[in-house]
């Protein structure tokens, strides 16, 4: 070891105790009076995190590249090394994969326009079809509730056992054995037509899917849930795009649609059908393969919605036929719009000095989003209906029921908020970015104090301190945002909700004159 090395070394040994003794005098005089006053909870827990923090801020001036690295970040223009440290892993794994290549350094537009890409939008048409069969099946299977799509009965009020239980052991085993994906994909390529073959399984599944759900109360509820468990996770298998998970689904309904009818007028949907999935996969160009599929099947929609034979479907079926294919189609617009901007102002946040303001912007644009959905679906309704003859859904007693009896949609409500609850998510994860709070004014003086840390305790001490406090500061800010929120949103959102209400039924009864 050289000279200075050791000198360097004593140095920092000669920090560490000190501030070691000035750490635990001051966090038992802390605690001390902490017990003497029994203060409210929350200054408890206010003197916690600051005496933590502090001994946090001792141990990291005990060390040379520790006191470089505090000093370097305290100099920086933007303070937020916690929220960036949370989340640009996160957000530049999602977006490698799904979204173009952009420079941390384009502006917001230009990193909407790069995060707005086919690969977005299959996986927004995927979880629009999987996340209301998913809510579906999750509240059935926790809490064994009847599961209702709309007015439609579709999972009767069940016991833990045998139906429950019953229906989570087969999709358990098969997922842990039979069926890995890359097992099965090698054994689609051996036969040299993959996409081909996929579609013939899909095709299998859904009609055993039709049979074992056609047969009424002759099996048990277990039975119908593990088959489509089942059925979703081979689905996913054989190709996990959003284009083939949505085809799926079409087919599902188009069965219930012969069975119910016992007619052959969802033939020309049916290949209407087979030529969307085969679009998804042969097109060259990807972008265009996914909107050939979404206007392949908004034409689906519309002819079923025309033929006369809908007219005799039971409101039961008229139901699955609006929540599973109608509304997700249209939930995948909106829902790849909002996507692209939770990820492109996520990215945005990541050298901004505010992250917070970047989620707030977020969160109302969400919010227009949220409320152009919801015109959308009534106008679509509304269109559906006339063309139909007969009313696919009655929006006149769909307004006047969640307005009497909120609590009976809960799944409808969950199934809608499909759009903004990544963009809560990311205003909750900007709260982080409140570290900001302090002026680089501020900081580089306690940066200085890092670097003189090694010649005396005069520097070394408040140099701890005042670390401390820049770490502990944001902290209760971000305790005190969370607490109001708990506190006082849900009043704040419900009074949203009520005014969206309004402003969604003024809509529906004038412009749309759907009432």
């Amino acid at each position: 070891m050289s000279g200075q090395d050791g000198v360097r070394g004593g140095s920092d040994g000669h920090i560490g105790h000190n501030l070691a003794i000035w750490g635990v005098v001051t966090g038992g005089a802390v605690m001390a009076g902490l017990f003497a006053f029994r203060p409210p909870w929350f200054v408890w827990a206010a003197g916690g995190g600051a005496a933590s923090l502090w001994l946090f801020a001792i141990l990291g001036l005990s060390d040379g590249p520790s006191r470089a690295f505090l000093a370097g970040t305290l100099r920086k223009s933007s303070y937020t090394q916690i929220y960036t440290t949370l989340t640009r892993r996160n957000v530049m794994w999602v977006w490698r994969r799904l979204c173009d290549e952009a420079s941390d350094r384009d502006g917001w537009p230009t990193l909407f326009r790069a995060a707005l890409t086919w690969r977005l939008y299959d996986k927004a048409l995927l979880i629009a079809v999987a996340y209301p069969l998913l809510l579906l099946l999750g509240q059935w299977l926790v809490t064994g509730v009847e599961g209702r799509v709309g007015s439609a009965l579709v999972l009767p009020r069940a016991s833990l056992w045998p139906d429950r239980i019953g229906a989570l052991v087969p999709f358990a085993i098969l997922s842990l054995t039979l069926l890995p994906r890359s097992m099965l994909t090698k054994q689609v390529r051996r036969l040299g037509r993959k996409r081909a073959i996929s579609l013939l399984i899909l095709g299998l599944l859904f009609a055993g899917l039709v049979f074992v759900t056609s047969v009424g109360d002759a099996v048990g509820a277990w039975v119908k849930v593990s088959a489509l468990l089942v059925a979703f996770m081979v689905g996913l298998s054989v190709n996990s795009g959003g284009a083939w998970g949505v085809s799926f689904v079409f087919l599902f309904l188009l069965g219930f649609f012969t069975v119910e009818l016992k007619s052959f007028a969802a033939i020309p949907a049916l290949l209407l059908v087979a030529v969307a999935g085969f679009a998804s996969e042969t097109l060259a160009s990807r972008r265009f393969a996914r909107w050939c599929v979404t206007v392949l099947l908004a034409f689906v929609v519309v002819y079923l919605a025309a033929v006369p034979e809908i007219s005799c479907l039971s409101e039961k079926y008229r139901s699955l036929f609006l929540f599973l294919a109608v509304f997700p189609l249209l939930n995948a617009l909106f829902d790849v719009l909002s996507y692209a901007v939770t990820l492109s102002l996520l990215r945005r946040g990541l050298r901004a000095r505010w992250p917070f303001v970047w989620g707030l912007l977020d969160l109302l644009i969400a919010c227009v989003l949220f409320l152009g959905l919801g015109v959308a679906l009534v106008a679509a309704i509304h269109e559906l209906n006339r063309l139909a003859g007969v009313p696919l859904l009655d929006l006149g007693a769909l307004f006047a029921g969640v307005r009497e009896t909120p609590g009976a949609y809960v799944w409808l409500y969950l199934m809608l908020f499909s759009t903004i609850l990544p963009t809560a998510l990311h205003f909750l994860i900007s709260l982080l970015g409140l570290q900001g709070v302090w002026p680089r004014a501020f900081r580089r003086p306690v940066a200085r104090l890092i670097d003189r840390a090694p010649d005396a305790p005069l520097y070394a001490v408040p140099a701890a301190f005042f670390l401390g406090l820049v770490w502990t500061l944001p902290l209760l800010l971000l305790g005190a945002a969370l607490w109001g929120i708990w506190a006082f949103s849900g009043g704040f959102v419900m009074a949203v909700l009520g005014r969206y209400f309004d402003l969604l039924h003024w809509i529906a009864a004038v412009p749309v004159g759907a009432l």
